[in-house]
């Protein structure tokens, strides 16, 4: 077996909780891979690795970092520690982000949507341009920056009368055009970076019951997870750019 550092080199943000454990843990049990678990704290990212451990999961490749998304110091700290220790980055995965409904409503109007995008889109954007040196230094044959959206953020499911999503009873404005702004950054990201060999992947994980929407979905997380895995590792590169991967909705637009 190879050490782990001679591993394609992941980082995924939101890794402590949710889709994000739920995705570390799948490409744990793969084997294949160092897996950087980004979270607001390095006791989170400890506590993560010792439930994955309980649960039979190899965690001797996995390694916890303090980012939090929302603050641009913390992010170029984690950046500046991952270039000390490896010097490069293989595969960016953007999970972490904030919904601004259950539980995080904000009194002021201004207030919600600029908690949602500092998180969801500023947060993400940060990321992308502050680890991208890191991925221009790699030698990976695969590098992938993958950026985890919502079928809600769609604008075909919001014009749709009726759909999976049920959207006309569930507007949650700050949320929804939080990610149909991740899907436009992430075309715009394929685009500008697929000449150099580093293709943008837009994931769907559809609707999955986690603490997230209050387990309030059909798909397991480990089904959700799956998806932002098959983007992350799996295909050809080039053929999964400019598209929306997600079983579920492939009847919409972006």
């Amino acid at each position: 077996m190879p050490d782990s550092n001679s591993k394609p080199l992941i980082l995924i943000t939101g890794a402590n909780q949710g889709l994000g454990y739920a995705t570390t843990k799948l490409l744990a049990e793969a084997g294949k891979y160092h897996v950087l678990m980004a979270c607001r704290s390095i006791l989170k990212g400890e506590k993560a690795i010792a439930d994955l451990k309980a649960e039979g999961v190899d965690v001797s490749a996995l390694t916890p970092i303090e980012i939090d998304v929302a603050s641009d110091v913390s992010i170029v700290a984690a950046r500046d520690g991952v270039k000390s220790e490896f010097g490069h980055l293989d595969i960016l995965i953007n999970s972490a982000g904030v919904n601004g409904v259950v539980g995080e409503k904000k009194a002021d109007l201004r207030d919600n949507y600029r908690f949602v995008f500092e998180a969801n889109v500023f947060g993400l954007a940060s990321m992308t341009q502050t680890f991208l040196p890191l991925l221009r230094a790699s030698s990976y044959s695969d590098r992938r920056i993958v950026n985890v959206t919502r079928g809600l953020g769609q604008i075909g499911v919001a014009l749709a009368e009726d759909n999976m999503y049920k959207a006309a009873g569930l507007p949650a404005p700050e949320y929804r055009s939080s990610k149909a702004a991740v899907n436009m950054i992430t075309a715009v990201d394929a685009r500008l970076l697929q000449p150099e060999g580093i293709h943008v992947v837009l994931v769907a994980p559809g609707q999955t019951a986690t603490a997230f929407n209050a387990y309030n979905g059909p798909k397991s997380p480990a089904q959700g997870a799956a998806n932002i895995v098959r983007a992350a590792v799996k295909g050809h590169a080039p053929d999964l750019i400019a598209k929306l991967h997600a079983e579920e909705l492939t009847e919409f637009g972006w």
